[in-house]
């Protein structure tokens, strides 16, 4: 049963999460002001709340309390707070997912794992704007929601052929759908209006080597999801742990896995995060 990308996608490319959209014109408004920035966040009181959580945890490690938005954005930067808001209110558009399928909780947890650890690589590799690897980790797996959502029964077939034969969850959708799971969450960030550097990551995150415009990230991405697995930081759908070919790893500077070398720092972040993210 091939399916149509933007057929599956349509409902959702049509409600994306309004502050971000709000958030985004205005930064790429040169009129604009903190002050206007730090309204459009205001008015959503317990998104507030949430980021001057999130800005106050060991995420940031900012040795001061921050207790307003204005002085939120002061520290860490308007681009950066608005792809934080996108990472915060993006869980809310994916209600009602048949719980047999999935637990919410644990796919919220493998997102959260994928992007601590991404983070994590990306740190050590010397990048900056680590909110955007953060963020593409969150949302990496978007496309299986929008699936578990749109094809309950097929789903479900598939996630037990996964476990029962140990096969590759996006091998299987790609035998099943004509598609994936990888492909149809990066058509809705492109639909969505969000910058390659987004989009490319999620799309390719199980075919790296294909990323043209962001290769380092999408290969970082890729790494850190096969890590994520094979730590066992929540689940998303996989039976196994993706595979990582040995030359993206040598691209990156590893020679093997680096679960043993992050291991204790990327499971410190991983609570720390969780306690202010979910």
């Amino acid at each position: 049963m091939a399916i149509n990308i933007q057929d599956t996608i349509k409902g959702w490319v049509n409600s994306p999460p309004n502050v971000y959209f709000k958030l985004r014109e205005t930064l790429e408004d040169p009129m604009s002001s903190f002050k206007e920035f730090s309204a459009i966040i205001s008015n959503d009181p317990s998104l507030s709340a949430r980021l001057l959580k999130i800005v106050n945890s060991p995420f940031y490690g900012l040795e001061s309390e921050v207790e307003t938005i204005t002085h939120a954005l002061g520290f860490i930067g308007t681009e950066q707070l608005t792809e934080l808001v996108l990472a915060t209110s993006v869980a809310g558009q994916f209600s009602e997912i048949p719980k047999n399928l999935i637990n919410m909780d644990q796919f919220w947890k493998h997102s959260i794992a994928c992007g601590v650890t991404a983070k994590t690589i990306a740190a050590w590799h010397g990048e900056r704007n680590l909110e955007s690897y953060y963020l593409v980790g969150m949302l990496h797996d978007i496309g299986s929601l929008i699936i578990y959502k749109k094809f309950p029964e097929a789903s479900g077939k598939i996630l037990q052929r996964c476990k029962e034969k140990k096969e590759y969850l996006h091998d299987v959708e790609r035998k099943v759908f004509a598609a994936t799971h990888a492909k149809v969450g990066g058509e809705l960030l492109k639909g969505w209006g969000l910058p390659a550097l987004l989009y490319e990551p999620v799309y390719f995150h199980h075919q790296p080597e294909k990323a043209q415009e962001h290769a380092l990230i999408t290969k970082i991405l890729h790494v850190a999801d096969s890590m994520v697995d094979e730590m066992k930081l929540g689940c998303s759908g996989e039976a196994v742990a993706n595979p990582v070919k040995p030359e993206i790893l040598e691209e990156l500077g590893f020679t093997e896995l680096p679960v043993e070398q992050f291991s204790e720092e990327i499971t410190e972040l991983y609570e720390e995060t969780l306690a202010v993210f979910l």
